[in-house]
C-alpha cells in the first residue's frame, strides 16, 4: 500500500465514521484554539508595548531617577548630597555608547496670557529633547544650544497647550508670562497620539499638554537653584544591545560623582519590557496549560478510538499482511488516519482560535491578530499529537501475526 493509498483509505474511514471523527477532534480543536489565542494575545501585548515605547524614545532609552535613601539615620555625606543635577547629566555625555542626554527639571508654574491664567506643567529641557523623545516641532523651532547658553526667555508649546491658551491664533512670536516672566513662544510641537484600545484615551496626551523652556532658564529664573537639580535624566544608547553596558557605566559614573551614595537609580527600558513579559508568564502559563491539557485529552481519545478501530479491522490487517503488506505499510496506514484527524482538528482549532481571539479582544479592547506563524505552530502541534498518540495503535497493528488475525472471530 502506497502513501497515497493510505491517505485515501484514511479519508474514506473518516467519512464513514463522522461521529467518531468528531469525538477524536474535539480535544484537538479546543487545545489548538487555546494555544493560538494565548499566542495572539501575548504577541499583541508585546507589540503594543514596543510600539508605545518607540513613540517616546524606543528601547534604547535609559532613565535615571532620584531614589530616596532608606536609611533612618543618615551620615553627613548622605545629607550633603542633593540628588541628580544638570552637571551629572553633562558628565553622562562622556559615557561610551551614549549619544543623547536630556535632563528634565519639571515645575508647576502660573501661566498668564490675556484673560487666561492657570497653573501648568513646565519642563526645563535641553536641545536633545526632540531626539530623546522622538518629538519634534510642527511649527517654528525647538530650544537651541544658544538658548541654553544665554538662559533665553523662550518657550515651546505642546499642541493641546497651544490650542488651550491661544485658540486658533498663531502663538509663535507671542509672549506668554510664566510666573510673571515674559517668555517668547518660538515653536509648537507635533501632536502625539497613541491609543492602546478603542476607549478613545490618548496615552500620549500628557506630551501634548507640556510647555518647554531652556533648563538653564528654569534653574535661574524659576527655581533659583544654584545646585541645578533635575527631576530625572534621559539617555539614548546607540544600540539596545549596549543598554546593559551603558547602564553599568552610568551607575559607576554617578556613584563616583555622588561620593559613594546611591541616591539614584538607572532604569533600562528593554529590561522593563522583559520584566513585564515575566509578570505575564504566569497567566500565559495557565492558559497554555489548559490548551495542553485539551490536546492531551484529545490525544488520548484519538489513541483509544484508533485501538477500537484496530480491533474492528483485525481481519482486514491480517489479510493485507498475508498478501505481502509490510509492517511499515500497516504502521503508515494507521498513522495517516491519526494525522489526518488531528490535521483537520488543527485547522478547525485555528478557526475557533480566531473566534476566541476576537471575543477576548472585544472584552479587553486590545487588538490581536493570528499571524501565519501562529497558524503553523497550531498545525505542527496538532500533527505532533496525531503522530505521538497514533504511534502505539499503529505499531500494535504492524506487529499483528497474520495467522492469528485471520483466525480472529
Amino acid at each position: 500500500m502506497t502513501l497515497i493509498e493510505s491517505v485515501i483509505d484514511g479519508v474514506v474511514d473518516i467519512k464513514a465514521h463522522k461521529g467518531r471523527t468528531l469525538l477524536q477532534t474535539v480535544g484537538v480543536i479546543l487545545g489548538v484554539a487555546s494555544v493560538v489565542t494565548v499566542m495572539a494575545l501575548v504577541d499583541s501585548g508585546r507589540r503594543r508595548m514596543t510600539e508605545f515605547f518607540s513613540e517616546v524614545g524606543g528601547l534604547r532609552k535609559l532613565l535615571v531617577v532620584n531614589r530616596p535613601l532608606q536609611d533612618v539615620t543618615r551620615t553627613a555625606l548622605q545629607v550633603s548630597n542633593v540628588g541628580l543635577t544638570y552637571d551629572d547629566a553633562m558628565a553622562m555625555r562622556s559615557v561610551p555608547n551614549i549619544i543623547y542626554v536630556d535632563p528634565i527639571a519639571p515645575n508647576r508654574l502660573l501661566l498668564t496670557h490675556g484673560s487666561f491664567q492657570e497653573e501648568w506643567d513646565v519642563d526645563g529641557v535641553t536641545s536633545d529633547y526632540p531626539m530623546v523623545y522622538k518629538f519634534h516641532p510642527a511649527r517654528g523651532r525647538f530650544i537651541s544650544p544658544d538658548d541654553l547658553a544665554a538662559t533665553s526667555r523662550v518657550c515651546v508649546l505642546g499642541d493641546t497647550t497651544s490650542r488651550r491658551i491661544f485658540g486658533n491664533d498663531e502663538p509663535i512670536g507671542q509672549t506668554l508670562f510664566i510666573n510673571g516672566v515674559g517668555m517668547t513662544v518660538v515653536g509648537v510641537m507635533t501632536r502625539k497620539e497613541y491609543f492602546f484600545d478603542d476607549s478613545g484615551r490618548n496615552a500620549l496626551e500628557w506630551m501634548n499638554e507640556k510647555i518647554f523652556v531652556p533648563i538653564t532658564a528654569m534653574h535661574k529664573r524659576f527655581m533659583g537653584d544654584e545646585e541645578r537639580k533635575v527631576g530625572y535624566i534621559n539617555a539614548i544608547v546607540d544600540d539596545d544591545k549596549n543598554n546593559q553596558k551603558a547602564t553599568a557605566e552610568i551607575h559607576a559614573l554617578l556613584r563616583r560623582r555622588h561620593r559613594g551614595v546611591e541616591d539614584f537609580e538607572v532604569m533600562d527600558r528593554s529590561q522593563r519590557l522583559a520584566q513585564q513579559a515575566q509578570r505575564n508568564q504566569m497567566l500565559n502559563a495557565v492558559f497554555l496549560a489548559a490548551g495542553a491539557t485539551s490536546l492531551l485529552v484529545g490525544g488520548i481519545v484519538i489513541m483509544n478510538i484508533l485501538l477500537a478501530s484496530f480491533q474492528e479491522r483485525v481481519r482486514e490487517v491480517g489479510v493485507r499482511k498475508a498478501l505481502g503488506a509490510s509492517g511499515l505499510q500497516i504502521t503508515a496506514q494507521f498513522l495517516v488516519e491519526s494525522v489526518l484527524v488531528t490535521f483537520l482538528g488543527g485547522g478547525a482549532g485555528i478557526l475557533l482560535g480566531f473566534v476566541f481571539t476576537q471575543a477576548v479582544t472585544s472584552l479587553i479592547n486590545q487588538p490581536a491578530v493570528i499571524t501565519p506563524r501562529m497558524a503553523v505552530v497550531g498545525f505542527v502541534t496538532s500533527t505532533a499529537v496525531g503522530v505521538f498518540f497514533g504511534f502505539y495503535p499503529a505499531v500494535k497493528a504492524a506487529r499483528l501475526d497474520p495467522v492469528e488475525a485471520l483466525r480472529y472471530e
